[in-house]
């Protein structure tokens, strides 16, 4: 019982962190568009009432105010000057937001997305067995700190520190092992054959 219980609650969590940057993102575009709707009205006011697709020309115009100034932050987002400010954020203040770095890891892997920290799926001793890990960094040549999920919301889980001869390599991509994680280890045999 207690084990159907911890379930339920590590998948409640998993929804909760999955919805949460997708709800975020729905009030900063609603946010966005009504702040562009008052820039736009008045200009668009004194054009002729026409409607486009069931949209009228404010709407119209107020999409396209959005996607300019997405087009443009994600420009200069790929800007040197952009990312050593956000580099500077994330070790100033984001990295104390428990889990940021991972998830975002996760997420730039899940969305295809190229990062400079591909994070290593390795496999690590327990007591119970094996155990899918992410390699986080070297702490020396010996000694390993890594990212131990649980199952089924890969994004709980223990950092331990292993020693260099407990790792067990896969090669296997970040995506892949998360998935597995997500379903209870069902596809583990097609994931892991002539791996382990």
């Amino acid at each position: 019982m207690k084990s159907i219980l911890k379930i339920i609650k590590a998948t409640f969590l998993g929804g909760i962190l999955f919805l949460a940057p997708l709800v975020l993102l729905l009030v900063l575009l609603e946010k966005g568009y009504s702040i562009t709707q008052k820039v736009t009205n008045p200009i668009v006011n004194n054009l002729p009432r026409v409607k486009i697709l069931g949209l009228a020309l404010q709407e119209i115009a107020a999409i396209l105010i959005i996607v300019i100034i997405c087009l443009a932050a994600g420009l200069i987002s790929r800007t040197v000057f952009a990312k050593k400010l956000i580099q500077k954020l994330e070790e100033s203040v984001l990295s104390f937001v428990p889990g940021y770095s991972f998830m975002k890891n996760m997420n730039e892997s899940i969305m295809g997305i190229e990062s400079n920290e591909n994070l290593k799926v390795i496999l690590v001793p327990t007591d119970a067995g094996l155990q899918f890990a992410f390699l986080i960094e070297e702490i020396n040549e010996n000694k390993f700190a890594v990212f131990v999920p649980d199952a089924p919301n890969p994004w709980s889980g223990s950092v331990v520190f292993v020693e260099k001869k407990d790792i067990t390599e896969v090669a296997i991509s970040q995506k892949e092992a998360l998935s597995c994680i997500r379903k209870l280890g069902f596809g583990s045999k097609n994931l892991l054959k002539n791996k382990l």
